[in-house]
């Protein structure tokens, strides 16, 4: 079974898709996520706004699409902290699922801050331990015991809520705002006793906040792992990565890889709240965890299907197997080839794709995006290094193009006469042709100079995934400098399914 948990959050929009196994647990093969700042305004007015909404709206429509695509079975949808807040969250929640067919739960606080610990407690052994979750909107705290809870709190001190209420119009804190947002943050921050935490007591978190500082910090120490789940970060360590954030302000903290421009506005309120959760609590080391909420959610949906109702919590169903995923070994080959003969890729480039059809596309279909790449690397090939290197850069690409950056940029070394425009252009058409693969649709190829026409015979036009399709072909323009332009028709009578149509070439 394939499952995707869709997370509606403070400030991002995120998804996480999963193969379900007979035994009922699970792996993440493909996660997307976009900024599309739902609370935006929220501390201000109360309200959810009209172009924050929209545009949210359209995220999920193209989520949609990809969940059709994948031939998902059950789509989860929740909503965190704006939503449940919002004055007009429920008016929201109806507008969304009207327009795109999805069911959200809003979570409570409370709802949220366990689910979290379920997702991360399974990822990560430990006893006896304080979790936190820190989000855009809220800090959820789970303490326990085993497998024993003994508390849990929401506080309203996410990273994005801070930054919009205490920093100034350029986002840099003035010494008056930034105390004012420490005193709220160790008025309303439990003490050790009110959590019950004892000498042994060890913390573990999760959030994109402390995933971009234990990154960073990774950065810093030169350390040649790039594993972040089970990473230890101590809290001098973030101090200390605090006080440069700080002083440098969100312009320049958008230029560092780690953080990057989505990060750039709320890093620095987020890394104080986690330092000053550490320093109350006198904890000195934070285990962080890139399992949370979406595998919690999932977790306990697979535990007890009744304890959501499927009319309520939006459970979809569709109809598909695995089988069209295996169908697209063949069109990825042939894309490859087409667009090789056509000049639009190099020969070199051709080869390492026709062996990434052949070797790591199982792998590319079934794995992770922080572990997709060594399990490639570990792989035998007929690839030299330099090659297989660029494949699996490529293939992390197409799912997570942050991450790929960082691969590239610590093993350029190695990258003999690999260029970033290579990796970008392989990547484009690996995600090309999973549109075309998934879709089992025919295509033919005419390149005119600049502009390369795809001409898409599709089995259904009216399910066909043009958003997806549309983002794809964006991608392939960037990558490559042509015009591309994608015409979809019904497929012809007579025209095996899933295969590439010969055309002549237009020069």
């Amino acid at each position: 079974m394939r499952a995707s948990v869709i997370d509606l959050g403070y400030n991002s929009l995120k998804m996480v898709s999963y193969e379900v196994r007979p035994d009922g647990s699970f792996r993440a093969y493909d996660q997307r996520g976009e900024l599309t700042r739902i609370g935006e305004g929220l501390n201000r007015t109360g309200f959810l706004g009209s172009e924050p909404m929209d545009r949210t709206i359209r995220v999920l429509k193209l989520f949609n699409e990809v969940n059709r695509l994948s031939k998902v079975d059950r789509i989860l949808a929740i909503a965190t902290s704006a939503v449940r807040e919002a004055g007009n969250g429920s008016e929201f929640v109806r507008e969304a699922e009207a327009a795109t067919g999805l069911r959200f739960r809003v979570l409570s606080g409370k709802e949220e801050a366990l689910f979290s610990y379920v997702g991360a407690a399974k990822a990560v052994e430990l006893p006896d331990v304080l979790f936190f979750d820190l989000g855009g909107g809220s800090l959820e705290l789970t303490r326990a015991e085993g497998s024993r809870v003994s508390e849990i709190m929401s506080l309203p001190l996410g990273a994005l809520r801070l930054t919009e209420l205490y920093a100034g119009n350029d986002g840099r804190f003035s010494k008056k705002d930034y105390n004012r947002m420490r005193r709220r943050m160790t008025e309303l921050l439990p003490s050790r006793r009110e959590l019950g935490l004892r000498k042994g007591t060890r913390l573990m978190g999760v959030g994109g906040t402390l995933r971009a500082l234990a990154r960073y910090d990774q950065w810093l120490r030169g350390y040649p792992l790039n594993k972040v789940h089970n990473y230890r970060l101590r809290r001098k360590s973030i101090m200390s990565i605090h006080k440069l954030l700080r002083r440098m302000g969100p312009e320049k903290i958008s230029r560092i890889e780690a953080f990057g421009k989505d990060r750039a506005e709320s890093i620095t309120a987020g890394s104080i709240v986690i330092g000053t959760l550490m320093g109350r609590l006198d904890l000195d080391e934070v285990v962080v965890s890139t399992h949370g909420l979406r595998d919690g959610v999932l977790s306990e949906f697979l535990r007890d299907p009744r304890s959501y109702s499927v009319d309520e919590f939006g459970v979809r169903r569709a109809t598909a197997s695995l089988s069209a995923w295996r169908e697209l070994r063949r069109p990825h080959a042939e894309v490859a080839r087409a667009l090789a003969f056509r000049g639009i890729i190099s020969p070199r480039e051709e080869n390492i794709l026709q062996e990434t059809a052949r070797s790591f596309m199982d792998l590319y279909l079934s794995t992770r995006p922080e572990t997709l790449f060594y399990s490639i690397i570990s792989q035998d090939s007929v690839l030299a290094h330099d090659d297989q290197l660029a494949a699996a850069i490529a293939l992390v690409r197409a799912k997570a193009p942050k991450m790929a950056e960082w691969f590239f940029d610590n093993y350029v070394a190695v990258l003999k006469g690999v260029e970033r425009e290579s990796i970008e252009r392989m990547s484009a058409v690996v995600q090309l042709t999973e549109v075309l693969g998934l879709t089992r649709s025919n295509v033919k190829f005419h390149l005119d100079q600049d502009l390369l026409k795809i001409d898409v015979q599709a089995p259904s036009v009216e399910e066909f995934p043009m958003l997806v399709l549309g983002q794809t072909a964006k991608d392939l323009e960037e990558a490559t400098g042509l015009r591309v332009r994608i015409n979809v028709e019904p497929n012809k009578a007579g025209v095996k399914p899933g295969s590439l149509a010969r055309e002549r070439i237009v020069r």
